[in-house]
């Protein structure tokens, strides 16, 4: 990030403290519980959000090298993005031609080519069919080179690799990052390398998770006893791009800059950068890491999430007890505090009786990231 947005973004956090103040929407938000508990509320967004838009498959660190895979499902739509020995980024569907078995899982690196684990049908990392082990002649009449794997279209701009799980036009990557494109860069985003994962599933609407992130007013309460001794809940500045934003939590440090002279002042070692990159995707910067949460619906009320954590560099034996402790922090804060309010919220909607939630005006990102999504919806 440059010099003079941290400088900016200091100046307007050390004001609003000063002022005793923090930045605020036009007005409150009043939310209906439909938003997160109407089925078909959910399916327009199954299409027109993840299965016509395009949505972030991973950071390009994670497919730097031929045979470095991704795979995810978007929209109910099992896809892979992998990196061909041409060099050459692809996207697939990840769904087998033999069974529909997916092909891969997870990720990986260093693959020469994608083998289905049911019967061992194996495809090349062009997707086109490469072998089909023990067939015979079980498949009499059809033919190898119509039997590859669906492409899918990808992109991939200022370090971040997006993918659509259908329609054909081709993805324009750097559009999508938007005006965040100058923070990504000065970051070189491109050049971070993924550390671990960790996944887990929640009974809620995917909506709600992206919720948690997107406030810091709940710092002091409900992180009290973990990250909430070192941040403050306000003030909480943000800026929006279009459907995505950018927004920071502070440290409680950073006060601390306001008797120094700001050829001093540093933001970065103050502060958790994140942005939200439209629709279901946070890049969370922290120090030395990006902590990129996917945020995979697969009904109205059930999420999968996936966080991998990317560090500047690859981990040494000397660094690795460090990032293993930071991935851990994530986990605890998410699993234990965040991620279960979500649940009770999907709860409380969908009891029936509870008609609205009501969002304030210093949740102004929050209201930001919902007035983009139904813009996008219309």
């Amino acid at each position: 990030m440059r010099r003079e947005t941290q400088l900016e973004l200091i100046r307007e956090l050390l004001a609003h403290h000063a002022a005793g103040t923090t930045q605020l929407a036009d007005n409150v938000l009043t939310l209906p519980a439909d938003v997160y508990t109407s089925e078909s509320h959910w399916q327009a967004e199954r299409v027109a959000l993840f299965r016509c838009r395009p949505v972030v498959a991973c950071l390009s660190g994670a497919v730097a090298s031929a045979g470095d895979y991704v795979s995810l499902t978007v929209g109910g739509v099992p896809v892979v993005v992998v990196r061909g020995g041409d060099g050459v980024l692809r996207g697939f569907r990840n769904v087998c031609r033999h069974r529909a078995s997916s092909v891969v899982s997870d990720c990986g690196s260093g693959a020469t080519s994608l083998r289905c684990p049911f019967h061992a049908w194996t495809y090349r990392l062009d997707g086109s069919l490469l072998a089909r082990p023990q067939a015979g002649e079980g498949f009499c009449g059809t033919h190898e080179s119509e039997l590859g794997l669906a492409p899918v279209p990808v992109g991939e701009s200022y370090g971040v690799v997006f993918v659509r799980a259908e329609g054909e036009e081709p993805v324009d990557a750097a559009e999508l990052v938007g005006d965040a494109s100058q923070d990504l860069n000065d970051f070189a985003v491109g050049g971070y390398v993924p550390f671990d994962r960790w996944e887990s599933s929640w009974p809620c609407n995917w909506k709600l998770l992206v919720d948690t992130f997107l406030e810091s007013y709940h710092v002091f309460s409900l992180h009290r006893t973990t990250v909430g001794r070192y941040y403050l809940s306000q003030p909480m500045t943000y800026r929006g791009y279009g459907p995505n934003l950018r927004f920071q939590t502070c440290q409680k440090s950073i006060l601390e800059l306001g008797e120094a002279p700001e050829e001093e002042w540093e933001l970065l070692s103050r502060a958790t950068v994140e942005y939200l990159i439209a629709p279901n995707t946070i890049l969370s910067h922290s120090v030395d890491h990006f902590a990129v949460y996917q945020f995979l619906p697969t009904a109205v009320d059930h999420t999968d999430i996936t966080m991998t954590l990317y560090t500047p560099e690859s981990v040494t034996d000397r660094t690795r007890p460090h990032y293993e402790r930071t991935l851990e922090l994530h986990q605890r804060v998410g699993a234990s505090e965040d991620f279960p309010q979500a649940v009770k919220i999907q709860q409380s909607l969908a009891s029936g009786l509870v008609t609205e939630t009501l969002v304030g005006r210093h949740e102004v990102a929050l209201i930001h990231f919902h007035q983009a999504l139904d813009q996008l919806l219309s």
